[in-house]
Parts: C-alpha cells; sequence; structure tokens
C-alpha cells in the first residue's frame, strides 16, 4: 500500500504558477494527497489584497488540498477580524498548535492537530507557525514556543495514528531540531525559509521535505505501508517549470476589485532610486506625522512603480507599494540615533537587490529621511533644529522590515510600537488625503 503525499509552500500569491500546479494535482490518482505549508497569501498581489486572502483559499479548494498550516502572511498582513474570516469558506483542514487568541482560545476554523483516515491509513497533521510575537500580539493574537507545543500534540495522537507529520512554518533549523529532539515524528514537511531538499534530508530517522518558494516546486512524499505500518518513504521535488503553462486572469480581476478611485485630482509620485522624490518624501513625512514621532526613515526601492494622472485608484496605489509592510516606532538614545543617521547616509544596500523582510521591490535604493539633518565634515546631527542630544530619548518612525537586524542591529532590543494592520499603502494614502483635500 502507497500514498503519494504532494506539498506546497510559500506560493506568496504566485498564482499563475499555482494555476499550473493546480491542474497537475487534479490529475493525480486517488492515491495522492494533498497539502500546503502557508504563506499562500501574499497581499503584494492585487488578487489576494482585493478578496483579503479569501480567493487564495478558494484557488487551494480547487486544487483540493485537504489540510493546511498557517504562515506568517496569512497571520500577520490580516487584520484580527480577517484572519478569523479567512478559513470560513475552506473545503480543507487548517492546523496549528501554538496561535491562540488573548483568552487562549483557538483561529476560527483552526485546530490543534488533524487525524484523517486515507485509504485505510490513519494520517496524523500537527501545525505549527513562525513565532513573530511582537506583530501577532500587535494585531490580538499570542504565539506560542512551537517545539513544546508539536511535542504536546506528537504525544496525544501518537498512538491513534500510523503515521505523524508535521506541517512546520517554522524553517529549516527549527525542522532538523524537531527532529532531533521530539520522538514520535515521522514526516515533517517544512516552510518558511524557502529552502528546498531534492530528495528529501532525514535527521534522527526522521524525513524532512521542502519545495523552495513561489511554487518553483511540487514536493512528492511517497510512503509505503505494510499491514498498517510505514515501512518506507521517499522525496523527491517536480519542477513546475516543466508543466504546461495555463492561462492567468486573476491580475485583472485583482484590477477589477481595486478600482475605486481613492484621489481625484493630478499628482505626480514619481520613482525615483537614486535622487530626492516628492513620493518618497511625501511617505517619509506622512509616516512620521502618523506615528507621532521625533523623525523618519524609509528606503526609496519602497516606490515600487511611480503613478502620474488625476484618477489614482486603490490598484495604482497597490502597484507602487505592494509591500506587506508595517509602520515601527523605535524609541533611541541620542548616541544610537547618531549612530543610525550615520550608518543610513553610507547608503551600503543601494543596488542591492533585496528579498524578503516584507519588501516586494527589487533594488533597496537610497536612505530617504524626515526630519532628521547630518553635517558629515563636521559629524553634527539634527533632528529638526535642535542638536541631537546623546543622553536624550528619541522616536523614529520607520519600518518593521529594519527591525530583523540586517540593516540596524541598534533596532532589535530597542523598544518598539507596531502600527498594525496599516501598511505603507495606507500611510501614502493618508498623506495624499492631507495634502490634497
Amino acid at each position: 500500500m502507497e500514498i503519494k503525499l504532494y506539498h506546497t509552500n510559500d506560493i506568496h500569491s504566485h498564482l499563475s504558477t499555482f494555476n499550473k500546479i493546480i491542474r497537475y494535482l487534479k490529475d493525480r490518482p486517488d492515491d495522492s494527497y494533498y497539502v500546503d505549508l502557508g504563506d499562500h497569501v501574499d497581499r503584494s498581489h492585487p488578487y489576494t489584497e482585493g478578496t483579503l486572502g479569501k480567493g487564495n483559499v478558494e484557488l487551494l479548494n480547487e486544487a483540493h488540498v485537504k489540510v493546511a498550516t498557517v504562515g506568517n502572511n496569512e497571520g500577520i498582513t490580516l487584520t484580527h477580524d480577517d484572519f478569523n474570516a479567512l478559513y470560513d469558506q475552506a473545503d480543507f483542514e487548517v492546523t496549528c498548535c501554538n496561535l491562540f487568541d488573548m483568552e487562549g482560545r483557538l483561529p476560527r476554523h483552526i485546530k490543534l492537530n488533524v487525524i484523517d483516515e486515507f485509504n485505510g491509513i490513519k494520517l496524523g497533521f500537527i501545525g505549527a507557525t513562525a513565532e513573530f510575537t511582537p506583530f501577532y500580539k500587535a494585531l490580538g493574537w499570542q504565539v506560542t514556543e512551537p517545539l513544546e507545543a508539536i511535542r504536546e500534540q506528537v504525544e496525544a495522537i501518537r498512538s491513534e495514528c500510523d503515521v505523524v507529520i508535521i506541517l512546520s512554518h517554522l524553517g529549516m533549523f527549527a525542522d532538523r531540531r524537531i527532529a532531533d529532539e521530539i520522538p514520535g515524528i515521522d514526516l515533517i514537511l517544512g516552510a518558511h525559509t524557502h529552502h528546498h531538499f531534492e530528495k528529501g534530508e532525514r535527521v534522527n530517522g526522521v524525513l524532512i521535505g521542502a519545495a523552495g518558494r513561489y511554487g518553483e516546486y511540487i514536493g512528492e512524499i511517497k510512503l509505503k505501508f505494510e499491514e498498517g505500518h510505514l515501512v518506507q518513504k521517499d522525496a523527491r521535488l517536480i519542477e513546475t517549470d516543466e508543466l504546461a503553462n495555463s492561462e492567468d486572469h486573476y491580475y485583472e480581476d485583482g484590477r477589477a476589485l481595486l478600482s475605486e478611485v481613492i484621489h481625484q485630482s493630478p499628482v505626480s509620485l514619481p520613482r525615483r532610486l537614486y535622487s530626492a522624490s516628492y513620493a518618497t518624501a511625501l511617505l517619509a513625512n506622512e509616516l512620521r506625522v502618523e506615528l507621532d514621532a521625533d523623525c523618519a526613515l524609509i528606503n526609496s526601492g519602497l516606490i515600487v512603480q511611480g503613478y502620474e494622472g488625476d484618477s489614482l485608484t486603490k490598484y495604482d496605489l497597490h502597484k507602487m507599494l505592494p509591500h506587506p509592510i508595517n509602520p515601527v516606532k523605535i524609541t533611541l538614545s541620542g548616541r544610537e540615533l547618531k549612530e543610525v543617521i550615520a550608518m543610513s547616509s553610507k547608503h551600503e544596500f543601494r543596488d542591492e537587490i533585496v528579498k524578503g523582510f516584507g519588501f516586494r521591490g527589487d533594488v533597496f535604493g537610497m536612505y530617504v529621511t524626515d526630519h532628521i539633518g547630518y553635517i558629515q565634515s563636521e559629524r553634527k546631527f539634527f533632528v529638526g533644529d535642535q542638536p541631537v542630544d546623546d543622553h536624550k530619548s528619541y522616536t523614529l518612525a520607520t519600518l518593521d522590515m529594519y527591525t530583523f537586524g540586517r540593516f540596524f542591529p541598534q533596532f532589535i532590543q530597542n523598544e518598539k510600537e507596531y502600527f498594525m494592520p496599516e501598511f505603507l499603502r495606507d500611510v501614502m494614502e493618508l498623506a495624499l488625503n492631507r495634502r490634497f483635500s
């Protein structure tokens, strides 16, 4: 007896590719079973934005997914209520054992584990998602430490299942640790860090599968059973580039859903990576004003596509700022702020192609500040027209993508206030209303 278990992860609303995956999976025989590991939703796509992720759920229904887990793009880019309603029309089960509301209740339609009998075999699934604690807390959720949550669920269902499968949106290194430290697991299907294993990876007798990102691959796991006992497990990847193309109408559907005009007067919002632009100055200024901060810092590459015209729609604004990036206000000492200003003046990432961190553009570009002055030759720093005092505290309005440590290590430990669920495009809409109303 053999079951083919197909898995996808981190599709990130690459819906044209997923269309090919749907067609491939629909042609599979009755011994196949399909699961998804989260981050299917990505609000950088207009169809996802226009449907608040429910269009992605419809596509998963169409692909006949049986079980899914939650990625951070599902959990922290939607409002509390929109995430609670995301799976209202799902024809599949959703499991996540480490995500709750502030009263300790699971989100709607989500289970700690799922046991599903398929072709006489009891498959046990346990899902877990990445521990983005401050982001979830800002949206009214609490995310708990995943390894202990997984351990508890494995102990709860092991005796009831023929095979225990972890649907992990935790990343490659966490998956290896789970395999090494938690007994009773047969298979881990991994996501989040966009890694892939051609033939799977084996750790402590556990097979780990991973299928990259954006639908580049479909993962296939062959599970062989004898008299109900798992006796063999193997992994491979199927390259979606080798699958036939299919028609993609989702972008136009998204344009129609986002056709509302939100600004009706002539405006020019150019994209410029290496020189000053009205668009980035407007965004930085509004970020500072809305967050009631002393100063602001962003980067020019955030403007993915410029706009010039007199009927700006939600679609136009989404094309301009497709990122699922939230504003954040960080408290810094004067000395720390000086370090940040000096670092930003070097523009060391200006030509770099940035992937991840919520950034959905290409080139990072140059840093853009508001209410900050710097005389480099004299090493003088200003907030407004006042010199920066080393011992005074200042608030900086900036981007959550800077708080992960790569761009400014100073931001990791400092006090932060996240503004959610607002994205940068919401801030730009406020700016336009303020300037031109």
